[in-house]
């Protein structure tokens, strides 16, 4: 199962290569190897809310998942759930190693 860090590091690599201007909220769910991508959120949204209830609403019976998304203009979050418990951290794009 991947952890916050390791999935920040994912998510560097994808700015990186793709930039950060156009980032788009991302779910993993480790289990079944899957990624999908949150398109057509209004600009000016709050995505917190947005992007856990739509992660959380694409885990099938409460399965664990890592969802990351821009919280500011050079930064972003992961937030991991999983059985008992929620973890989060937030990132710089210049460096994911908090």
């Amino acid at each position: 199962m991947p952890t916050v860090d390791e999935f920040a590091g994912i998510t560097k690599k994808v700015i990186e290569r793709d930039g950060f201007e156009n980032y788009l909220p991302t779910a993993l769910y480790p289990s079944r190897r899957h990624i999908v991508v949150l398109e057509d959120v209004p600009e000016d949204a709050d995505l917190e809310p947005i992007a856990l209830e739509w992660a959380a609403t694409g885990a099938i019976a409460g399965e664990e998942f890592l969802v990351a998304f821009k919280v500011g203009s050079t930064t972003f979050k992961v937030i991991r759930r999983f059985a008992g418990g929620q973890e989060e951290a937030v990132f710089d794009i210049g460096d994911v190693s908090r």
